[in-house]
């Protein structure tokens, strides 16, 4: 066997050195090759002009990436600011207020509300011009994107008093596959664009089905009218000009028509990407701009059936009463942001400790008395990601994993993933909303609940007593399903089935068992069988259940086995 293997290797040393000969004749054959055809002279010129290339492609390179990331810390201190600022204005406007001054503080938040889009704007251009502007395509209702924004510039449109019409020709597909967001963001751009050059009409939007292209995907016509001033013939050429132009990564394409340069810039590189054209026509009377867009068509529609179904009435009051009590530590530098958190956390009833840099954050941290810790990333010292690195540390060492939310203004493509390496649980952008931090907060401080159960009467019971409860509720039907739901995300509680063999109940808890060693993060885990399997099997505890639910399953014995839960949490 030695013998085989010492010639192997010295075939294949051998290979290695007929190749490296192949090479370098390979490379002898292109410039005599290229002599011939040129000239000596020639050929040397044209290495030299190679290598004057590559040089200035990677100057270019770098001059896009410094840009970007310049223009990435301006954002994030702008957006910091305006953090301070939509916080505080949200929160006077709560207070009784007289009507003047109402109306000052809404325009306010308009004037803020535009900066952000411009922010966007500049960030979408940089990420554009890098190469790192990703689609996020997904199955979406092509109605419900456009309602919600559209109604908002309709009342843009009121006070001009001029209409914003939109109509759906009756052969376009209600649901479609694609980016949405960046849909959603082409035809706002265009429609903000057409009400602010028109003073009487209005702006008419129109969808048309454009057939299909040679992927069998549909082709969806977006048309944008206004009855506003024109453009004149001069900016018309240079638009379109610049509109034919194909997109190119790495290559900054500047486009500057009065006030609307960057939107247009920007939704013209975002049409492109998408697969798309884009054109415009003008006359002194009206505008018109139009893009076509591939799209995917929608087969299974019965996700859009069961959220179409959903009602969310009430649920706000349901999830901030759960809420109430809950220990949070918000780690901000930066004063205005963390006076608007604090209120926030205060008005839902939690109880929150405030701390300003990282190295306080890992102290009170490191003490376990919070349920959740809102850790701004970017302070001075020790920011929040090295923060994070030794709170998980200490918690290796010590046991108990507290779950820590990423707070950042910076929004660019592999900041969520910075954060997650770094040991944090989610991410939460800035300016901070409050529904936002709601959800953040009502998903971390919520008890979670995993089912196991294929008996659909008794899952039923489970969900109700359960939601009723203010439980997060997550149904598995087999053993297989739990285990992956399990290793997805960490539950307080996972009740098992036992009377069904197939579930093998009691050698999934063992693994349970286990991924709680590796994560830190302990669950209690209930039984559910006929009356005396626990008998038959023994001592539950010696298998590692918490608790015993009996069939026939009632709400009572749910909530008798949470008490004992709630005691022993």
């Amino acid at each position: 066997m030695v013998a085989e293997i010492e010639k192997l290797q010295k075939q294949i040393e051998k290979l290695k050195t007929q190749l490296v000969k192949e090479k370098k004749t390979n490379q002898l054959l292109k410039k005599r090759a290229l002599q011939a055809i040129i000239g000596k002279n020639g050929a040397a010129q044209c290495q030299v002009d190679r290598s004057v290339c590559e040089v200035d492609l990677a100057r270019a390179e770098l001059s896009s990436r410094v840009k970007s990331v310049f223009l990435e810390n301006v954002s994030h201190e702008i957006r910091s600011s305006m953090n301070g600022i939509v916080g505080m204005t949200d929160l006077v406007l709560e207070t009784e207020l007289s009507s003047e001054q109402r109306q000052y503080l809404e325009m306010v938040g308009t004037s803020v509300d535009r900066l952000l889009v411009v922010v966007n704007e500049v960030l979408d251009l940089s990420r554009i011009e890098t190469g790192e502007l990703e689609l996020d395509p997904e199955d979406f209702s092509l109605k419900e994107s456009l309602d919600h924004d559209l109604y908002v510039l309709n009342l843009s449109a009121r006070k001009k008093n001029i209409d914003l019409v939109c109509t759906v020709e009756p052969d376009v597909p209600a649901y479609i596959h694609g980016d949405s967001t960046r849909l959603v963001q082409i035809v706002l751009n265009l429609v903000n664009n057409g009400i602010k050059f028109t003073s009487k009409g209005g702006v008419f939007i129109k969808i048309e089905n454009g057939g299909y292209d040679t992927g069998n995907n549909i082709l969806l016509r977006f048309s944008i009218r206004d009855t506003g001033c024109g453009i004149t013939p001069d900016k018309l050429e240079l638009i379109n000009h610049y509109f034919k132009q194909k997109a190119k990564p790495h290559v900054t394409q500047p486009l500057s028509v009065g006030t609307t340069g960057l939107g247009l810039t920007v939704t013209s590189q975002l049409v492109k990407l998408m697969g798309g054209e884009i054109g415009v026509e003008s006359t002194p009377e009206e505008t018109r701009f139009w893009f076509t867009l591939p799209f995917k068509e929608v087969a299974d529609l019965s996700g859009f059936e069961e959220k179409a179904n959903a009602t969310l009435e009430g649920i706000e009051e349901e999830v901030t009463y759960a809420l109430r009590g809950a220990k949070v530590l918000l780690a901000e530098d930066e004063y205005i942001n963390r006076v608007l958190i604090e209120t926030i956390l205060k008005q839902l009833g939690v109880e929150v400790t405030s701390v300003t840099n990282g190295r306080e954050a890992i102290d009170e941290a490191c003490r376990g008395e919070y349920q959740l810790i809102l850790m701004d990333v970017q302070m001075d010292d020790v920011d929040g990601l090295e923060a994070t690195r030794h709170i998980r540390k200490h918690e290796s060492k010590h046991g108990g994993h507290v779950n820590i939310i990423a707070l950042t203004a910076l929004v660019t493509p592999g900041d969520r993933e910075k954060c997650l390496q770094a040991g944090m649980d989610d991410y939460l952008p800035k300016p901070v909303q409050r529904n936002g931090l709601i959800s953040v907060l009502s998903q971390f401080l919520t008890s979670r609940v995993l089912v196991v159960d294929g008996d659909p009467a008794s899952q039923n019971i489970f969900v109700r007593t359960f939601v009723e409860a203010g439980w997060q509720v997550t149904i598995a039907e087999t053993r297989r399903s739990a285990m992956y739901e399990a290793s997805l995300s960490h539950f307080d509680l996972i009740v098992f089935d036992l009377s069904t063999p197939q579930l093998e109940g009691v050698e999934a808890v063992k693994t349970i068992r286990q991924l709680e060693e590796y994560s830190g993060q302990p669950t209690h885990v209930f039984g559910i069988g006929e009356d005396g399997i626990g008998e038959e099997r023994g001592d539950l505890q010696e298998h590692s259940f918490d608790g015993y639910i009996e069939r026939p399953v009632t709400k009572d014995k749910i909530l008798q086995q949470l008490e004992f839960f709630e005691m022993a949490g």
